[in-house]
């Protein structure tokens, strides 16, 4: 047997440097499955681990060592799940984006009249109408344009300096309900300007029928709300980008700061 494998101290290092690449494995498993896009259904599966082997390689050395002794198989087990529980954090903050603007989109869709017109959104896999698929597509435009994906990536190494491999995560329940509200707050007012006009139709419309009783509203007002809405819809994917730039912009101290919260 050469020298270099009967050595026990070579055998250490190569299990160390093998542990290492297993768990930065994982954490990034995590983030790739959570992200929009990249963990949905519609990237096949030898792309998606081949992505996370090669990323694996090239973050295992920046990762840094366990903090705590790995002795048993169930120490072994807890950090893997902490690791995948910091990954999954971390895409989180760009999946909420993406459900912000896709309930955005359902909400016209309800008020338009598109919700009886349901079509099959690659993004998520399930079936959404017209306005929330096309906002949903814009938005993974937007991640590549704007480069989220790289941030997401920088934001990840950076990850282990701030929790270390094998650190404990300590997440504040309060900021991750806030988080989750900021979706129904900012998907509201994406979509208010479509939600008040198609209220003043029917406001409108109301009173018609009050004094003229002869008319058929649902013939006058359903291709009207469907034109209106469609036009402010226009107007909105016209400053859309820079609306949704900001909290793009982020997403990556968002995530961040998921990891680092306390109770």
């Amino acid at each position: 047997m050469p020298a270099t494998l009967g050595n026990p101290a070579f055998w250490a290092f190569s299990q160390v440097k093998i542990l290492v690449f297993m768990l930065t494995l994982v954490r990034l498993t995590g983030l790739l499955a959570t992200m929009p896009g990249f963990g949905q259904a519609r990237v096949p599966l030898q792309v998606r681990v081949a992505l996370v082997v090669l990323l694996s390689f090239i973050i295992a050395p920046l990762a840094g060592t366990p903090t705590v002794p790995l002795e048993t198989m169930w120490d072994l087990t807890a950090v893997m799940v902490t690791e995948l529980a910091a990954g999954i954090l971390m895409g989180l903050a760009v999946s909420w984006i993406v459900d912000m603007v896709t309930f955005a989109g359902q909400l016209m869709d309800t008020q338009i009249g598109y919700s009886f017109v349901q079509v099959l959104d690659p993004v998520s896999a399930r079936p959404a109408a017209i306005v929330g698929s096309l906002l949903s597509q814009l938005v993974m435009v937007l991640i590549l344009v704007s480069g989220l994906h790289h941030q997401m990536i920088r934001a990840l190494v950076e990850s282990y300096r701030i929790l270390p491999m094998g650190q404990a995560i300590s997440v504040n329940p309060q900021l991750v309900v806030m988080q989750m509200g900021q979706i129904l707050v900012r998907g509201f007012q994406l979509a208010f300007p479509v939600l008040f006009m198609l209220f003043l139709i029917d406001l409108v419309a109301g009173i018609s029928g009050k004094f003229m009783p002869q008319l058929h509203l649902i013939t006058l007002t359903f291709p009207l709300k469907i034109a209106v809405g469609m036009i402010i819809v226009g107007v909105i994917l016209r400053e859309f980008s820079s609306w949704i730039g900001p909290l793009l912009e982020a997403a990556p101290r968002e995530a961040l700061r998921l990891l680092v919260s306390r109770g």
